[in-house]
Formats: C-alpha cells, structure tokens, sequence
C-alpha cells in the first residue's frame, strides 16, 4: 500500500512539472497593408489581432512624406509614397516600420513581404533604433530580389526601413511593401488539454488508492 502511495505520489509529481512547461504551438499574423487605396498620409497604423503595426513615409532622412496604398494587381500591390510617379518606394525614398509593439510579444520571426520586383530592380533594407534614419542606420540586407525577406537579428532593433535598389543601371527600380507576416508562440489548446486530462486520471487513480 504505502510503495503505491509513492509510485503514484511520484506520477501527479512529475505530471505537475510537465504540465507547468508552457507547450507553444507556432500562429502567423498577417498585416495586409492594403486596406484604404490612394493617399495614407505619412504615417498610418496597421492592426491585425492584438498587435499594431506603424508605418511612416520618408522622402530622405528625418524627412516625411506621405504613402500610397495601391492595388492593382497580384505583383503591382501594396504601399509605396505618394510622390512617385508608380507610387512605389523609389530613389531616396523610404518607409519605416516600427516594430516596438510586435517586439513586446517576442516573436519567433518576422516577414517582409515585398512587391512590383521586375528585372533589374531589387530593394534594401535597414536597421535602426531612431525614427527616420532610413539608410543611415545600420544594412541588415542590400539588392534584395526575393518578395519575402525575414528579419536577422531580431528584437536588435525597433525601426525597419525599405528602400529601393537598383541591380541594373538603366533600369529605375521601385518596389512597394505588401504585406508583413508575424509568428509568434501561443500556447497549443490541444497540448494542454491532454496534460490535464493526464492529470485528471491520476487523480482519479490516486483517489481509488486511498479508499482501498
């Protein structure tokens, strides 16, 4: 009697530890920038969730202006500054993400999901912790022509840049931002479940124990 005492006394123990480690199951949020067309104005917010996204038009360094938010077909989509000719990101210049809320959730990854990439044309990107430094702050990826880029050094830094890049001299490369893919852990429902049904049927055994 009292050795099944232990044995089982042992089981809801390590039962307990288990079910005290968070199980994370892996959920993407998607911030589609195209919601309103035309003129955004130099800064808007995006929402997707629980998390807010801000992003912030910029002609050059310290210097705002105001975006465009296109849609105009499956590779002619997303937001660019309202000044260009295209209305896409272009010259010198740029649009800025602030990344300070998706930081404070300690994502595992995040996504940028670029747009309007022809021949000859790419995009760079930057890193900084200062609104409006742009391609001041530091390189964290130049001549990009891939549509998705995922963010090194993550949590380094709260501000992000995308700039246009030109791979060919003759060519006028002008990119947009479409969207911005976020995952981050969440607690997996199916996972939990399972511990405390593990833990309810120990219980039940431990109470059968006792009253024999």
């Amino acid at each position: 009697m009292a050795n099944t005492l232990v044995k089982v006394g042992l089981l809801l123990l390590g039962v307990c530890l288990l079910a005290a480690v968070p199980v994370f199951a892996d959920s993407t949020t998607t911030f589609t920038l195209v919601g309103t067309l035309g003129d955004i104005g130099s800064k808007d917010t995006f929402t997707s969730g629980s998390l807010s996204l801000v992003a912030t038009g910029y002609s050059a360094p310290g210097m705002t202006a105001d975006m465009w938010a296109k849609s105009e077909g499956p590779i002619e989509t997303g937001i660019g500054l309202a000044s260009e000719i295209d209305h896409e990101i272009s010259g010198t210049k740029f649009i800025q993400l602030n990344l300070t809320q998706i930081l404070a959730v300690h994502p595992y990854s995040v996504v940028l999901v670029i747009d309007s990439i022809e021949a000859g044309e790419g995009y760079s990107v930057w890193g900084s912790n200062t609104a409006g430094a742009g391609p001041t702050g530091t390189p964290l990826a130049s001549n990009q022509t891939s549509n998705k880029f995922t963010l090194p050094d993550l949590g380094s830094f709260n501000y992000i840049s995308i700039s246009a890049a030109t791979l060919d001299p003759s060519v006028f490369s002008n990119v947009t931002l479409e969207d911005v893919d976020v995952t981050t852990p969440e607690p997996s429902s199916a996972s939990m479940l399972l511990l405390g049904l593990v833990a309810l049927v120990s219980a039940g055994a431990l109470g059968k124990k006792l009253i024999a």
